[in-house]
């Protein structure tokens, strides 16, 4: 009688065993499934602002570094009274500067290992009432990508007799975000100002790019 009980409760506590192991399997299932998009669309996010600050930074770093000046990167033709004939950009600097900005963002994204991102259990769980609640699940990501980077150059009018020649670079980056789950890819492109040159003096109309 004592056997069949104990038998009885052995079989008891296998049967609460198995659910707990099936509902612990199911649950981690569930939160994968859930987990991966959000994660990805969190993170696809929190890359792009954290890689404009870098664009921004490595472009404020290197143009201190080379300690560039506005008159170092154009070159103004004028007539013997004064008229502006032509305007050309230093293109052994420009090229110098776009290349040192392209390996500096280059490393600065290669650089980042175990950005912590976090995702409120409340999305994960899904529900308008919840979501962006509760408890931020961490994860932390690295990013590795491929940048790219190239001038601008704008002519406004600066007012009577004068113009503004601004020069831009524009930096895009295609940014590979690995999680401990799986991967994601988004693009940043933002344009940072370099320098603005006052032109004073009658300029071509055929020169300014926009007024």
């Amino acid at each position: 009688m004592i056997a069949r009980k104990h038998r009885k409760g052995s079989h008891v506590k296998r049967k609460i065993l198995i659910i707990f192991i099936t509902v612990t399997v199911l649950t981690a299932a569930f939160f994968e499934i859930r987990l991966k998009p959000i994660a990805a669309s969190v993170a696809k996010t929190q890359a792009q602002t954290l890689a404009t600050v870098l664009i921004n930074q490595s472009v404020t770093d290197v143009l201190t570094e080379m300690n560039i000046t506005d008159e170092q990167l154009d070159t103004i033709t004028r007539t013997a009274d004064g008229a502006v004939t032509s305007i050309s950009g230093n293109t052994v600097l420009t090229n110098k500067l776009k290349s040192a900005i392209t390996l500096r963002v280059q490393e600065s994204i290669i650089n980042v290992r175990g950005y912590r991102v976090e995702v409120p259990l409340g999305t994960i769980i899904g529900g308008e009432l919840i979501n962006g609640r509760g408890t931020g699940i961490p994860i932390y990501v690295s990013l590795s990508g491929t940048v790219e980077s190239d001038f601008i150059s704008e002519f406004e009018s600066g007012g009577v007799n004068q113009t503004i020649h601004k020069l831009s670079v524009e930096v895009k980056a295609k940014i590979t975000i690995i999680m401990p789950l799986s991967t994601a890819e988004t693009e940043v492109k933002t344009t940072v100002p370099v320098s603005e040159n006052i032109i004073v003096g009658s300029v071509p109309s055929g020169m300014i790019m926009r007024d």
